[in-house]
């Protein structure tokens, strides 16, 4: 069932029940002459990429795990090229999505790839925002990698923690972001890692006005959906998206793993109501 579908009620009227089916996946045991009320939702806590079939998307995150960008850029291109065919036989929302979100790994994968290469000293306003950058997409694919094989290698974690206290510690000048949105994303880090006390501390150093600021919803609504505050992720989400964000981003924010846990609730699909993923 595609993941943005909201309850669905069915009655089943039986004249009598079918022999053998009891205990079955799926068997729901219908009283013979009785009208029964099955409520069918969508799947709760499923990333869009395992509501399809999909070998080389799970063999790109299993690269993605072990830091080697390059290679796990070539196999989210034979998901794409492998779910792509699968949408034109079989055209489906989720299939749409699911060929979203590979093309959206495989671009974070390459730049992954292009900001790890050797290169000359850089000016210190480029060598911040590159640590930024870099520390955005690490945190993205701890959460990927979490997601599709349920735990995070230490490698991937050790480096995600220091591409965000780069960013953090910067250098003279103006910053290149805002430092509590790094501080927030290493909240987030530490609870995909099963390292919820870190996760808090890290919160507790955002103080009370950052917390409240809508310029921090969304890393806020991140840092809470990863200790499995989920109230108050789908509060400070909505927060973010009333904000006039526009309808690709509204499609790129829904496909992130950081609301895996949220997706098929009635309250987050309704933040993304609407918004039609792109035919590939």
């Amino acid at each position: 069932m595609d993941p943005g579908v909201a309850l669905l009620v069915v009655a089943l009227t039986a004249a009598a029940a079918a022999d053998g089916g009891a205990g079955a996946p799926g068997w729901v045991p219908v009283a013979s002459g009785r009208t029964t009320a099955v409520i069918a939702g969508a799947p709760l806590g499923q990333a869009v990429e395992r509501a399809v079939p999909g070998r080389a998307f799970a063999q790109a995150v299993a690269q993605d795990a072990v830091l080697r960008w390059t290679e796990a850029a070539t196999l989210y291109q034979q998901a794409i090229l492998e779910w792509s065919a699968e949408s034109r036989a079989h055209p489906s929302p989720a299939l749409d999505r699911a060929v979203q979100k590979a093309e959206r790994e495989r671009q974070r994968s390459v730049t992954l790839a292009n900001l790890e290469l050797p290169r000359p000293p850089q000016p210190d306003a480029v060598s911040r925002a590159m640590a930024v950058e870099r520390a955005r997409l690490l945190r993205t694919k701890l959460m990927v990698v979490r997601a599709n094989i349920g735990a995070v290698p230490e490698p991937l974690y050790a480096r995600t923690r220091a591409a965000l206290a780069e960013a953090m510690r910067g250098t003279d000048g103006p910053p290149a972001t805002n430092p509590t949105e790094a501080q927030l994303l290493l909240c987030a880090a530490h609870a995909a890692a099963d390292a919820p006390q870190a996760a808090r501390l890290a919160l507790a150093r955002v103080p009370t006005e950052q917390r409240q600021d809508p310029a921090n919803a969304l890393a806020m609504a991140v840092c809470a959906a990863a200790l499995g505050d989920q109230a108050s992720a789908l509060s400070y989400l909505e927060t973010h998206l009333h904000q006039r964000i526009d309808s690709f981003t509204q499609r790129e924010l829904y496909l992130a793993n950081d609301w895996d846990r949220l997706r098929g609730q009635p309250r987050f699909e309704a933040l993304f109501a609407g918004v039609a993923p792109p035919r590939y």
